[in-house]
């Protein structure tokens, strides 16, 4: 795949994001063929604004169900995706419309990119807090089930919004994450229940294989940043739901208020 294929490949993409405009798929002569192909054109994409975050998908089996592949995938959050309880989504015209629980570390130290990969507790001696989110992914692809990993990844891993809750405020170094229970609730109705373990077996090993991904690829994280670990529980429709709410026992909570187009309001 040439430089200039993926350059354009990037600016349709791109222009997607600003404008919401879709397409069925990218156009067959540049599409990428591999993996390596669709991260090349996700770094140029990712140029237009500031990380403030990095995601993993496809970290259950639910979460690589709903978009047809078999591993996790990278991606990244935008400054301009990122919003807050006292916000709200505009569902309008997103194609995917479900929600996620999710468990999410923030990096208090930078790590930078180097050859050898990092321990669990060289990455977790990094991390500032813990933190619960809810993701609102969408793709910039009609056919996005059909599209495979590596259009998928040139997508962004179908980043789109992400509610970062306040962090945890009890001691939740010493707690087995795996075994820790999250709920996602619409209009104050639980619609899916789930459990860290949802998250390739640990919120920490879904960290630890983003953190060393990035690495490999010769891009620094930093201090301030993010990584969200993956879908606990099922993606969740949201349907003409006005309000969303990720739970969990002892840890808090975040919500956030939903618009769209079937509703005219939220509340």
């Amino acid at each position: 795949m040439t430089t200039d294929n993926q350059n354009q490949a990037a600016q349709l993409l791109t222009r997607a994001c600003q404008d919401g405009q879709r397409m069925a798929m990218l156009p067959r002569v540049i599409q990428p063929s591999n993996l390596e192909q669709g991260y090349q054109i996700q770094d140029i994409v990712a140029k237009r604004e500031p990380v403030a975050g990095w995601k993993v998908a496809a970290t259950s089996q639910a979460g690589q169900n709903h978009i047809g592949i078999s591993h996790p995938i990278a991606g990244r959050f935008g400054t301009s995706c990122i919003l807050d309880s006292t916000g709200t989504a505009d569902m309008t015209g997103n194609l995917m419309q479900v929600a996620e629980a999710e468990f999410v570390f923030r990096f208090s130290a930078d790590l930078p990119a180097r050859t050898n990969l990092y321990s669990i507790d060289e990455i977790m001696a990094c991390v500032g807090t813990l933190h619960l989110g809810i993701e609102i992914p969408d793709s910039r692809y009609e056919l996005f089930a059909q599209a495979g990993a590596p259009q998928l990844i040139a997508d962004n891993a179908c980043a789109n919004l992400f509610v970062l809750g306040p962090n945890v405020e009890s001691d939740w170094r010493e707690d087995d994450l795996t075994s820790r229970k999250i709920s996602l609730s619409l209009d104050g109705v639980v619609a899916t229940e789930g459990v860290g373990s949802d998250a390739l077996g640990d919120p920490k090993n879904a960290l630890s294989w983003l953190v060393n991904h990035v690495s490999q690829r010769q891009i620094d994280l930093l201090a301030g940043q993010f990584v969200t670990t993956g879908v606990c529980g099922d993606p969740t429709s949201v349907g003409t739901a006005s309000h969303v709410q990720v739970d969990v026992e002892s840890y808090g909570s975040v919500e956030i208020n939903l618009l769209n187009v079937e509703q005219g309001s939220s509340h």
